[in-house]
């Protein structure tokens, strides 16, 4: 007992230090301003039969401080504007203008094909950086080339827009194609399994969701006297509370089971598989967790039945007598179909064999004491694609450098398909008067859908001292067949 409270103490205390250092540091003068780098996400991006759109982002160091525009310069071999392809924003010439709003760390267009348009490997566009405004510098990825055929990244380096201090945003990453796709991670409420034979439902875990079951069937027969006493247990802060508490109470030990597994086992998942009786389907209370900003989502009563070979999810208010219904239909081109409560059916990660890795907040789960295990939110988290994607970790001082690794190397390296290998092993997570930290003595192997195998370290847990502005180096091993 006197273990937990003194974590649980020692986690205040951190805190209390963040504070008193911040304090103490706006006592000192600031030291100059450094020039915001802008600089392409990446150096190249493949552009494949299968995508009609990509969106290519340029990046910022930092936020700006008011309305921006950055200009860049186009050149196209073997396509014509308006002809093979298109830009939202529109070219003008050969020019590109891309408005910064204020507050922003990004600007971004969207490159279209035209419809019906065949294009052949050989085509392409590069994009450069033209004009930036004062008290900016171009970075060292000042182009980019996109090819209208699959490519197969063979090194590159990315930053990952998780969006700074709050990490707003999932990032999902595809290293052969050198590509990331950011999505807020309040997007979404429910995953739905797409796998045939298979009904699965899935929490938001990047919002700290919860879900636990009542012993009723019906919506309609659910009020707010059925979940009484459950704002001080159904939430990670209701958690934390009650590891300080002495006594702990009874419902403790239980409140692991009112999230999804973190290794992503759909079996041990919040909301039992869906039955094909539909009287056996429960209402679950869900708390929906928080915003980036900390503030709620709010809390639902739903119930989940199948339709055929597709799923019917029901929502309402707590205390609501009427609820609203929702009908997901499997796209097996995902490995699950989301819903937001308000808007329905959305998308969310790209397709399944299009990404490889993502960064993410995340709830996952802590020791609190013996035989104790409890959920708990995490930062800086990297999960991987669960169903196509194996990684191992190798540390430097068994495998040598990261330079040195090569693909002989390879016969040694035993892979893992949890979505959690690298999870928060690429960092530490630092405490009183100590920030979080790059692990360097470490590096990864990623094997993709397509076989390719790529070496890969982390290079950056902050930038500028802002956490959430994390940036990985890669490198290809050994191309797929």
């Amino acid at each position: 007992m006197k273990s937990q409270i003194s974590f649980w103490k020692y986690m205040s205390a951190a805190c209390a230090v963040t504070l008193v250092g911040f304090l103490t540091s706006c006592e000192d003068d600031d030291p100059p301003v450094a020039d915001n780098v802008v600089e392409f996400e990446a150096t190249e991006l493949g552009f494949d039969e299968t995508d009609d759109e990509i969106t290519i982002r340029v990046d910022l160091s930092r936020e700006v401080s008011g309305d921006e525009n950055i200009t860049l310069d186009v050149l196209s071999t073997g396509v014509t504007y308006d002809v093979e392809f298109v830009t939202v924003p529109a070219i003008t010439g050969t020019k590109l203008s891309l408005p910064v709003t204020k507050g922003s760390t990004f600007a971004s267009f969207v490159l279209k094909r035209k419809e019906s348009v065949v294009l052949e490997d050989d085509d392409k566009i590069e994009f450069s950086l033209a004009t930036v405004g004062e008290g900016f510098a171009v970075g060292e990825r000042k182009k980019i080339v996109v090819s209208f055929s699959e490519i197969v990244a063979t090194e590159s380096t990315l930053d990952p827009t998780v969006g700074g201090s709050l990490q707003p945003n999932k990032v999902f990453i595809d290293l052969s194609a050198n590509r990331q796709t950011s999505v807020g991670r309040g997007a979404w409420d429910f995953g739905f399994y797409t796998v045939e034979g298979q009904f699965r439902v899935i929490l938001n875990s990047s919002a700290g969701m919860m879900a636990r079951a009542l012993d009723k069937n019906s919506l309609d027969a659910v009020t707010a006297e059925d979940t009484v006493g459950w704002i001080s247990q159904l939430s990670t802060e209701a958690v934390f509370a009650a590891l300080t508490s002495n006594p702990q109470p009874e419902w403790l030990p239980q409140s692991n089971q009112w999230i999804d597994s973190p290794t992503g086992d759909l079996s041990k998942a919040a909301i039992a598989e869906v039955s094909s009786t539909a009287d056996e389907n429960k209402v679950y209370i869900v708390n929906l967790g928080k915003n980036a900003d900390g503030t709620q989502r709010g809390w639902k009563k739903i119930r989940v039945v199948r339709n055929g070979n597709n799923y019917t999810l029901q929502h309402a208010d707590i205390n609501a007598t009427n609820f609203v219904t929702v009908e997901i239909s499997r796209d097996a081109d995902y490995h699950f179909n989301y819903v937001k409560i308000g808007e329905g059916v959305v998308n969310v990660e790209p397709k399944k064999d299009k990404w490889d890795i993502a960064f993410t907040v995340f709830t996952n789960t802590t020791p609190a004491g013996p035989g104790l295990i409890v959920p708990y939110v995490f930062q800086d988290i990297v999960l991987q694609n669960l169903y196509a994607t194996e990684t191992a970790e190798l540390l430097t001082s068994a495998a040598g450098s990261y330079e040195d690794f090569e693909e002989a190397d390879l016969a040694s390296v035993t892979f893992s398909s949890s979505q959690i290998n690298i999870g928060s092993k690429w960092r530490s997570g630092g405490g009183p008067g100590t920030p979080p930290a790059l692990k360097e003595d470490r590096f990864y192997i990623v094997k993709d859908s397509g076989g390719n195998i790529y070496k890969l370290k982390f290079t950056a847990l902050t930038q500028n001292g802002e956490r959430g502005r994390p940036q990985i180096q890669f490198s290809l091993l050994k191309k797929g067949v």
